[in-house]
Order: C-alpha cells, then structure tokens, then sequence
C-alpha cells in the first residue's frame, strides 16, 4: 500500500511538472485587448472617410480655440487626401493632396478663385492649427499610442497607464472608454538634428508641435528650422488622453489630449467608412 501511494505521488508530481513546463501564458486583460484591437485595425487599414470636428488650442493665446469641420477622404499608401472645409469662415474650400503629383504640394480651391499650389507647412493653410493636411486620418494616432504601450510595457505599467473605465454611446455607435495617464509626463529639452524642422522634430519625438511652438517662441511655424537647437519639448504626446473607441470597427471616434492646463486637442469622428472603394476620380482636380 505505502509503495502504491509513493508510485501515485510520484505520477501526479510528473503530471504536475510537465503542466507547469507548458503552462499557457495568461490571457491580455480587456484593456490590452482593446488596445491591441485598436493598433491592428489602423495599422491595416488602406484609407477612409469621415467628417472630423477639430478643436485646438491657439498657440500663445492659452484660452483661445480654434475649431473647424471638415469632409475627408484618405487613401493610406501612396497618401492621397482629399478634403473639405464645413464650416465658416472658409466654408467650401477644398484641398487635395497627392503623393509625386504637384511637386508634392497641397492644391487649394476656394470659391470662383483658380486652384493654388502650396506647401503643407504654408501659413495659409495652417494658421493657428496644430497639424497638417498630411496628417489627416489615424496613422498618427497610431503611432503615439503605440509609443505610448511601449514606453509603459518597459516600466511594467501598462494597467496603470490605460485603464479601460467603461462604454459609451458616441454619435449612435457604441464604444469603449479608454484613458490613457501618462504619470512620467513632464517638460524636457531636445536638440535639432541638422535640416529638421519643427514638424519633423514633433515627428521624431512623437510629441505635439502645438506644444514645441507654445514652448518656444522663436519657433512658432511649422517649418521654423532647429537645426542644433535646444528645445523645449514634452517628454510624451499628453498627459492625459481620452478615446472612444468604436466597437465595430476598433477606431477612436473620440480623441481628447490633455497638458497640465487642460484639453488642448479633441477630435470627433463622424461618418467614418473603413476601407471604402476609391477610384481615380476620388484623388483628381476633377471633383474641384
């Protein structure tokens, strides 16, 4: 008997070792998931439409808005983009960007007067916006989110940084509520590479260039060089971000970005396709 229990003991240690050899890892928390889910369905995506809403903050002027409506249409790879103002006080202007075409300047119709071709850092087009035609859609988003997993995940602190705090109905869809806390938040210096620009900086650190020409004065336009110089940026994009993320197609509807004064960027999707059929006339000074 005392043999037959030793044998018994010996065989559920052997199953017991072996489980715990292929012991599965555990499963992402629904947060992760969300998360992942979003990241995938961006990072696959070949184009879009929507209306965006977007409301900034005036650079230098802390309690100013600016806000402004707009159709998009937005073709991934090669970056083809069409857009429409919606509202006052440029109500009807339309711009279209091609990649190659135009020597890779944004055509501007507005009214009866000819098309224009200007830079998309022109002054014309981004007077007291924080971004580009360019970067309309999600892909960059994307990227601050992933940045964002990233520096969480080598500090062990992905729960603690996104948190998954319930549902919403947004413009009739039904999304996740995901904020995002960046406790490390804070103010650093950078120095310019040779030829970068304030953009291309922004672009670099994945940080706002709102926040580098709110920073610093001597560099207030988009295309200001700051080849060696030292900069005043944020360490991350916000210190708070808020996303609806649409349960359907896992896109964030919703985007509000935060400093330590309060919101300076929300944009709201309405209207999104993913993936719609395009064809050339989508992307051609036809549909001026």
């Amino acid at each position: 008997m005392t043999r037959n229990k030793a044998l018994i003991a010996s065989f559920i240690s052997a199953i017991l070792l072996v489980n715990m050899g292929f012991r599965t890892a555990p499963a992402p928390s629904q947060t992760r998931q969300i998360i992942d889910n979003m990241v995938a369905a961006i990072a696959k995506h070949q184009g879009v439409t929507f209306i965006m809403d977007a409301t900034e903050r005036i650079v230098g002027k802390p309690n100013e808005n600016n806000q402004i409506e707009m159709f998009a249409k937005v073709n991934v790879n090669p970056l083809k983009i069409y857009g429409k103002v919606l509202k006052d006080p440029n109500k009807g202007t339309q711009l279209l960007y091609v990649t190659g075409k135009h020597d890779n300047k944004i055509r501007v119709k507005s009214g009866w007067l000819p098309a224009l071709s200007l830079l998309p850092t022109s002054g014309l087009l981004t007077k007291n916006q924080h971004h580009t035609l360019l970067t309309s859609g999600f892909i960059i988003v994307n990227k601050i989110v992933a940045d964002g997993i990233k520096r969480a995940d080598t500090r062990n602190a992905f729960e603690t940084v996104f948190k998954y705090v319930g549902d919403v109905v947004y413009k009739n869809r039904n999304c996740y509520k995901v904020v995002i806390d960046d406790p490390t938040y804070a103010y650093t210096t950078a120095v310019g590479q040779k030829g970068e620009t304030v953009i291309a900086l922004a672009r670099r650190l994945l940080v706002s260039e709102y926040h580098i020409m709110d920073l610093n004065p001597s560099s207030r336009s988009l295309d200001d060089d700051v080849s060696g110089k030292t900069i005043r940026v944020p360490s991350s994009y916000a210190k708070k971000t808020i996303l609806y993320i649409d349960k359907e197609t896992n896109f964030p509807l919703y985007q509000e970005m935060s400093d330590e004064r309060g919101i300076y960027e929300k944009y709201e999707y309405s209207n999104l396709v993913v993936n719609p059929a395009f064809n050339d006339k989508d992307f051609s000074e036809d549909i001026f």
